[in-house]
Formats: C-alpha cells, structure tokens, sequence
C-alpha cells in the first residue's frame, strides 16, 4: 500500500516542551511531521522513525536499532491499516462515537495476551 502524505504542522518550541508526549504520539501514531519553531525560526522537525529511516543509512544506526526500527515500521503500518478500517466502520455507522482510547486499551489487552501466550509455549520449552 502506497504511504499517503504526511501532515504537516508547525509548533513553537514553548509548545513541544510543553506538550512533548502529545507531539511525540501524534507523529508517532498520526504519521504526522512537526516543525519546531523558536522565534519564529524552524529549527527542528519531529517525524515518525521509518520517515527517518529513510533518510539514514542504516548502518549508521546504533547496535541493535535497526532491527527494532524495522519491528517498528510494521508495527505502524499495521496500526494505520487498522485506522483506515476504524474510520471506514465508522463512516459506516456515524452514530457510534469512534472511541480511540478504549480500542486502543482492547488491542493491548489482545496484544499483552498473544504476547502471554508466546513466553508460556517459550517456557516449556
């Protein structure tokens, strides 16, 4: 599936710092690139890592943050297949407020119990 355009928002400095767990996840699991201002200068950007990763070799990352980043890249694909599903239910079925944070507590408790299951099957082992 080919990736969409990114969205672009500028932010000041005071805000990052401020918000800084809000902006961190809003790149992370909105796709979205964050321009840091301060004065009214860009100086930094935030973007989601596999944004990174294509702008870096990967030999030049650290030990072992390749292979977590390539974890991470389909992990967030997944995530944003499963966005686009959510939405296309819920433009289905507008009267049924979209509730992010509990689908998102469910897939973790999905997510926490396959990984449950895993480290017992490991363990007899």
């Amino acid at each position: 599936m080919p990736k969409t355009q990114p969205t672009i928002r500028v932010v000041t400095a005071t805000q990052a710092k401020n918000n800084f767990g809000a902006i961190i996840k809003s790149a992370y699991a909105s796709d979205e690139h964050l321009i840091v201002e301060k004065s009214g200068i860009p100086v930094v950007a935030i973007i989601p890592m596999a944004d990174y990763q294509q702008l870096v070799s990967n030999a030049t990352a650290p030990t072992g943050v390749a292979e977590r980043v390539a974890a991470e890249q389909k992990r967030a694909e997944a995530g944003r297949r499963l966005k686009e599903v959510m939405d296309r239910v819920h433009a289905q079925m507008p009267d049924i407020p979209p509730e992010e944070e509990e689908v998102e507590r469910m897939i973790q408790r999905e997510v926490d119990a396959v990984r449950r299951a895993r480290a017992r099957k490991k363990k007899r082992k």
